[in-house]
């Protein structure tokens, strides 16, 4: 009844599409959807069986019979009796390779254009190949209930454990992606997520606001998906019950739910890496269950005054990252780290600390003009933070560890409530401009302080800048433990520095270190050796130690600062080989150039032989080489022969074109053999400068072997 007075709109809008093809049933072979066929209506459920691919062309226009969703139980979007759902839906035992292109994308909507009408789902089972979606847009999905216990939600459910989705566009979705039951191998990138008209206020109520997201994340035994490059609007961004690599994406706002990142029941390692989370109240929340590890660095948190991160029983490392009107929490984190971090800008309530928590290190951090600097629970290792213009320096101080290499000064109050003092706790080497508690112990070195020394400092205390200038108090008045200490402050300056120059080097108070020079560390690009491609989105890990790492960015290169010392870097990511690159030496103040090649994984399915350098003997010695090397291949074939030199950058430097008519007989084989020498000079003859160089070997204009060489002059 409550549809009635739509019948004949709706019947209207539906008869009006003449050119529109009715699909549905089982599709027992392989099938290609076009544009020419505009729009396809999904007037039953398409059933892709094993084996088969569903290929979609780009422009092409899928609308679904949608109905009305208010209720997680209406009929119209479960099965009964055997009987489909109104609201429609793909189920793909076999794959969909549905590619559209940036000017042409695949459209996946509803067909009936009336506010809270949703389609079903396109459901990717348990034992399904790997799909492909890329430039496609997905519009009004909800879900499907097969059965009591196969209910897919979302435009893309994944239970089948493999998938790429790259470049697409989710809007107004029930959940944008599902994904769940034995994830093995899922690339999420690039994409974006918004709700422009939200679901029925049913639905919320109902299924709670942390479940309206782009992400529902829950499987048994997954493999880290990697989320990456992708901006979210109006929603939380993920709910996860595993673990995720989450990087270098954007949340500019979640103006419908609470939580940006919601983690529960989350295991294995997690990585959050270089991402802007903005507009909600908090960003990454975790309940009390019990996780493994969370690696959380370099992101930018902007909330609404709340908190930026929120975890509860996990091993957490929080590192270089931007808290601005928001604060961090780790709750029974004992023996977390919070490094290298600035919270700015948090004046209200001034009863919540920047910092709060039980963990082991609270080190080189800048708390600048909130409530509350700490809850004073205290860490193994309390040094060298600035705590400044705060209401309250904290909210509490005990004995169990000592504050040293503080800069404590422009504060209103020392405790937010009195008495606050547990224990004696000690402060020693501390720039100060309030007389220590009662109860607090002097440990010397200590350094008092008024309003007018206190301009003498940094660079520009009035707006942040807590760099030392020349003169400072704090340069070489801290208390000084060598190997105690992390080898790097704020800046990645070497840490314990001779700053003036005494002959004794002795460690800075506060989280600069004056006059100390800039560390090295090696730097390159990840590329795929089989055509040239930057590899995206790769994890680097030093001496495999997980909290010791860095992403490569969107088109493949890095740098990571590193002390002086020789390395091992592991390199993974998802569809590719891991790859190890060891004995990396890394000298002071110097970058060392390394490209890692990444082969990818062989699909099985697709029965892909990828070609390596090893196909061909591409080869060039000497390598290392100046002035010149030579360049070696064979390949099993005759044809026109491309040898193209690039630079790090990706930039063609040099090409050499052969023409190979005459075939040799090696080892029983018909291969053509040939070298060639190159002088180490670009199209011009000009002299290239020292680096690394890739060589890619291009038979009849198709890219079929790379590698790569290093000139040292």
């Amino acid at each position: 009844m409550k549809k009635f007075c739509l019948i004949i709109v709706l019947m209207f809008a539906f008869f009006s599409i003449v050119s529109a093809i009715e699909v549905g049933g089982h599709l027992t072979e392989d099938t290609t959807w076009s544009p020419e066929n505009n729009p396809y209506l999904v007037t039953s459920g398409v059933y892709v069986e094993a084996d088969v691919t569903l290929t979609i062309l780009p422009g092409t226009i899928v609308k679904f019979n949608a109905d009305y969703y208010d209720d997680m139980g209406d009929d119209q979007f479960y099965f009964h009796s055997g009987e489909e759902p109104i609201a429609k839906f793909i189920r793909c035992e076999g794959r969909i390779i549905a590619e559209g292109t940036e000017q042409d994308s695949i459209i996946f909507t509803r067909m009936q254009d009336v506010e809270y009408y949703h389609w079903g789902t396109i459901y990717l089972p348990e034992g399904a190949d790997r799909s492909s979606f890329k430039y496609c847009v997905f519009e009004f999905s909800a879900f499907t209930g097969f059965s009591l216990w196969e209910q897919p939600h979302g435009a893309i459910s994944m239970w089948n454990g493999s998938a790429m989705i790259d470049k697409c566009d989710f809007i107004d979705n029930d959940t944008a992606i599902y994904i769940r039951n034995n994830v093995t191998a899922i690339q999420i990138t690039n994409n974006y997520y918004d709700y422009i008209e939200y679901p029925h206020p049913n639905i919320i109520s109902v299924s709670g606001n942390d479940f309206i997201s782009a992400f529902y994340i829950s499987s048994n035994d997954i493999e880290n998906p990697l989320i990456a490059g992708n901006i979210f609007k109006n929603g939380t961004a993920i709910y996860s019950c595993k673990s995720v690599y989450f990087v270098d994406n954007s949340i500019e706002s979640v103006a419908l739910n609470r939580k940006a990142i919601y983690l529960s029941l989350t295991d294995g390692i997690s990585y959050f890496y270089n991402n802007a989370i903005g507009n909600c109240s908090t960003g990454i929340v975790s309940g009390s269950n019990g996780m493994d590890s969370l690696y959380i660095k370099k992101n930018h948190f902007a909330t609404d005054g709340g908190k930026g991160i929120d975890i509860d029983d996990a091993y957490v490392e929080v590192s270089d990252n931007y808290f601005e009107n928001c604060r961090l929490i780790l709750s029974h984190s004992y023996l977390s780290k919070i490094i290298n971090n600035i919270i700015v800008n948090k004046p209200e309530p001034v009863s919540n600390p920047a910092i709060s928590g039980n963990v082991d290190v609270i080190t080189n951090n800048i708390v600048n003009n909130c409530g509350v600097g700490l809850s004073g629970s205290g860490a193994t290792q309390f040094s060298n933070n600035i705590i400044s213009n705060n209401h309250a320096i904290c909210s509490f101080l005990t004995d169990i560890s000592v504050i040293e290499n503080e800069v404590i000064i422009g504060n209103d109050e020392i405790f937010l409530h009195t008495p606050s003092v547990n224990g004696y706790p000690v402060f020693r080497n501390c720039i100060l401009d309030f007389e220590l508690p009662e109860g607090c112990i002097d440990g010397g070195g200590n350094i008092w302080v008024d309003s007018l020394q206190v301009q003498n400092l940094f660079e520009d205390i009035e707006n942040g800048d807590f760099h030392l200038i020349e003169g400072s108090l704090a340069i070489d008045a801290g208390f000084d433990t060598l190997g105690y200490y992390y080898p790097f402050d704020m800046d990645y300056n070497i840490r314990v520095w001779d700053g003036d120059n005494n002959g004794t080097a002795i460690i800075d108070i506060g989280p600069y270190e004056f006059g100390s020079p800039a560390f090295g560390g090696i730097e390159g690009y990840t590329y795929n050796p089989t055509n040239g491609d930057p590899v995206d989105y790769v994890l680097l890990k030093i001496n495999n130690q997980p909290g010791e790492f860095t992403f490569t960015d969107s088109i493949g290169n890095f740098e990571y600062k590193l002390p002086a010392g020789v390395y091992d870097v592991y390199a993974e990511r998802v569809f590719y080989e891991d790859v190890i690159e060891y004995q990396i030496e890394v000298i002071d103040g110097e970058f060392t150039q390394i490209a890692i090649p990444m082969f990818e994984i062989v699909d099985v399915e697709e029965n892909t032989i990828i070609p390596s350098v090893h196909d061909f003997n591409l080869t060039n010695y000497p390598n290392p080489f100046n002035p010149s090397t030579t360049i070696s291949f064979s390949i099993p074939t005759v044809g026109n022969v491309e040898l193209s030199i690039f630079n790090i950058k990706g930039q063609k430097v040099k090409i050499i074109s052969l023409s190979l008519c005459h075939p040799e007989f090696i080892e029983g084989r018909r291969e053509t053999k040939y070298n060639v020498t190159w002088n180490g000079t670009d199209e011009s003859n000009k002299p290239v400068a020292s680096g690394i160089y890739f060589y890619q070997l291009c038979v009849d204009n198709k890219p079929v072997a790379n590698n790569k060489m290093l000139l040292l002059k």
